[in-house]
């Protein structure tokens, strides 16, 4: 190659590479939103499914704990922190104690007391005598407080039902959960996928409670899935460093053993740092943002874009000018970069937009390591190699053992792989979309038993109401009252949650109002029931006065309601979305789904989700499309090898230890206990990439130093490349960590059936031609 020449190259490349690192440096924004990886929704029914995941009641919840050297300290901790959160407008609610009468937002609710709850007006005479008892217990001053105006107790039965079934313990009049640690339950109003912002409310909290007097010693704790969700954002940005160092170090050791060249080991960084740039742009370009998973996914680069010039540098020979050695080997290159970014290409019409993202940043990384490698590399090699070449040692060849035998062996491999996956009893597939979150088993378990300890629904069980409006949706809300109650009775349910029992319809508040006794006859009953009691006469007119006053007042709405205790509690169960009302029923202890489908079938725009189930049903159908998206990308790849290498039979002998090996690895995985998912789906893609990569290498042919520098570069490429994905294995995330086992297995499956096939596929000279056609 002319100096001019190799100058140009040079200079094109530092421009392009210059010019690409400017733009990142001032446009590249990295996303961790935890929904990216979650898969998309078919329906309007599985769009409200994963809103729940995303934005639902459980999604926007904080759970805070104070533990202290004494339970005193850790209430008035509490207490103290609660007073420091409740004004900062963050918070649709900061509770640490059962909502108390005083509370200035809930006036209305006292005014509206016999329209929001039902009142017996025959039984005066049991409510007093259970009034007079309460005056000798340690609800008196509670009593005193509304004995006048409310002697039935309506306001306080309705401010109980507010609280939920479940509440946890009461010391020192703050809630304590098993454990001794005060207890505290915080509502956001931003989603709880919205990590920036949640983000800023846990710096909010850790400040308060540092400003404490009392927290010298004292330990505070967050859980909630929010909290969740930004510690694993953390996760993700820790892990993409330490990973991508961890192993460039080591594949760079490799590289030094295995050539002793300096040169070669900083010439290696090239193609790989060429194809981070641009695979990064290419996302920026699609996306606008590029996710903290597929910036960790880019190590897998490391292990597959590497192997390009590590062919080139084992082929290099004393004397050879570069060009020459990369001629041998580029058209059996080419075929393998091609067919692994069609592979990759598959993912990016599979219609899951994390997936999109990780096939083209793979398949744009991919073919830009190519290109460098065949263009800029040899600008920079000197013009005839005069280092180190690779004749110190030879990869041993399989033996004498027949090409019958070898087929046999592999044969038997994809025998008992397929025999194991169809009829193992083992469940083969992933049902739990959980496991497709970046958040770690132990912090979800943590979140699942604060939330217990609160006293929280399951946010697995719910049931969705549909309407035009808040009033129809009230209404169909109500009509299932008695069926939930029945629940409870029988046993199938524990447990509910709906906005109607606080704020009932307008049609409901309007036939509470038709029931309201005129002033005469209460005051007869009120008369009646007071015999024998000691009660003043004329003691209860602000009751009469509060009964004629609730005939005036106007229905109350959800549109009416004050931001205060009262809207919070309505506002996750009562909601608008794209023009439609909908109000939702978090359930608590299902113990018969199929009971409770039956009993709401025929129920017009009511749903029952059991999210850990239609999740599941989900992922079927979402890995039914992607299965055939994969499937489609094989036939292409099989078909480009058919182009490629002039014959079924030469292709047939590149693809059978492929697929040996991809099914070889299924039936480890799961004979390991894995549970497939459609992260191990995606990582076969790259195990199909690098096995075609070792199979045509191997298939190539030639002479005998030809076969040795082919042999020394393959058993390099498998060795960088396991390491690389042995360490991508030890990731704590789910994504980062099934493809690096996924990808590790199939490695070493694809090299070793591809070495052992290499001296059948080398016996027939007819395909030497078409493996070496550029």
């Amino acid at each position: 190659m002319p100096t001019t020449r190799r100058r140009i190259i040079l200079l094109l490349w530092a421009g392009l590479m210059g010019l690409g690192l400017w733009l990142l440096q001032g446009h590249l924004q990295l996303d961790h939103d935890m929904d990216f990886f979650l898969p998309p929704s078919a329906g309007p029914l599985q769009q409200q499914v994963l809103e729940q995941l995303r934005e639902g009641e459980a999604a926007r919840i904080l759970i805070v704990t104070i533990r202290a050297a004494q339970t005193e300290q850790a209430a008035r901790l509490s207490r103290a922190l609660q007073q420091a959160l409740v004004g900062e407008g963050h918070f649709s609610q900061v509770l640490n104690r059962p909502v108390v009468q005083k509370e200035s937002s809930l006036q209305d609710a006292f005014a509206y007391r016999y329209l929001l709850r039902d009142t017996d007006w025959q039984a005066l005479h049991p409510a007093l005598q259970q009034r007079l008892e309460e005056l000798a217990s340690p609800l008196a001053a509670i009593t005193r407080q509304t004995l006048a105006k409310d002697p039935t107790a309506s306001y306080r039965d309705w401010l109980d039902s507010l609280q939920g079934d479940s509440v946890p313990a009461l010391h020192h009049g703050v809630w304590f959960d098993q454990h001794g640690r005060a207890l505290l339950l915080l509502r956001t109003h931003a989603p709880g996928m919205a990590l920036d912002q949640q983000a800023a409310n846990l710096q909010r909290i850790e400040q308060a409670f540092a400003g404490l007097a009392e927290q010298a010693g004292a330990e505070l704790q967050m859980g909630g899935i929010p909290a969740l969700a930004v510690a694993s954002r953390e996760t993700i940005r820790s892990e993409a460093t330490t990973l991508s160092i961890a192993a460039s170090l080591l594949v760079a050791l490799i590289l030094l053993w295995a050539y002793r060249s300096w040169r070669l080991w900083l010439l290696a960084a090239l193609p790989l740092g060429s194809a981070v740039v641009v695979a990064l742009l290419v996302v920026w370009a699609l996306f606008g943002q590029v996710h903290g998973i597929t910036l960790a996914f880019g190590i897998t680069l490391i292990g597959v874009a590497l192997d390009y010039p590590l062919h080139l540098f084992s082929h290099l020979r004393q004397g050879q000018a570069p060009q020459q050695a990369l001629a041998g080997i580029w058209p059996t290159l080419r075929l393998g970069v091609l067919s692994t970014a069609l592979g990759y290409l598959a993912m990016v019409f599979s219609g899951f937009d994390g997936l999109v993202q990780l096939g083209s940043f793979a398949a744009s990384g991919l073919l830009t390591a190519a290109l460098v490698t065949r263009w800029v590399l040899p600008a920079a090699l000197p013009v005839r190699w005069s280092g180190p070449t690779t004749a110190r040692w030879r990869l041993p060849r399989p033996g004498a053992a027949s090409a019958t035998l070898r087929y046999a062996v592999v044969g038997g491999v994809l025998l008992l792989s397929l025999s194991w996956l169809l009829f193992s009893p083992r469940p083969l597939w992933q049902q739990d979309v959980a496991a497709l979150s970046p958040i770690p088993e132990s912090l979800r378990q943590q979140e699942g038993a604060l939330r217990q300890a609160l006293g929280l629904a399951d946010p697995n069980h719910l049931l969705l109401i549909e309407g035009a409006s808040a009033e129809a949706v009230l209404q169909r809300s109500e009509s299932l009252l008695g069926l939930l109650h029945r629940g409870q009775q029988e046993g199938w349910l524990q447990g509910f949650e709906m906005a109607a029992q606080w704020l009932p319809s307008e049609q409901r508040q309007r036939e509470r109002q038709q029931a309201l006794p005129d002033p005469e006859s209460l005051r007869a009953w009120l008369v009646e029931a007071q015999a024998g009691l000691p009660f003043r006469e004329g003691g209860f007119e602000p009751f009469v006065s509060a009964v004629q006053q609730s005939k005036e007042l106007s229905p109350l709405r959800p549109e009416g309601l004050d931001n205060g205790v009262l809207a919070a509690r309505i506002a996750p169960l009562l909601f608008v979305r794209d023009g439609r009302w909908w109000a939702q029923v978090p359930l608590s202890g299902v113990q018969d789904a199929p009971a409770l489908r039956a009993a709401l079938a025929g129920q017009s725009q009511v749903y029952y989700l059991d999210l850990a189930r239609d999740t599941g049903a989900m992922l079927d159908q979402f890995r039914h499309s992607t299965f055939y998206a994969l499937l489609a990308g094989a036939v292409l790849i099989a078909l480009l090898l058919r182009v490629g290498l002039g014959s079924w039979r030469a292709c047939g002998r590149v693809l059978l230890p492929v697929g040996a090996a991809l099914l070889a690895t299924l039936g480890l995985l799961h004979l390991a206990g894995q549970l497939i998912s459609l992260f191990h789906l995606v990582a076969l893609l790259l195990v199909l990439g690098i096995g075609i990569d070792y199979s045509l290498f191997f298939a190539r042919g030639g002479n005998t130093q030809e076969q040795d520098d082919t042999g020394h570069a393959l058993a390099l490429c498998a060795i960088s490349s396991l390491s690389v994905f042995v360490i991508l294995a030890s990731s704590q995330l789910p994504v980062l960590h099934a493809i690096g086992a996924t990808v590790a297995l199939g490695i070493l499956s694809s090299f070793c059936f591809a070495w052992l096939l290499s001296s059948v596929a080398g016996t027939d000279n007819n395909d030497k031609p078409c493996l070496h056609t550029s």
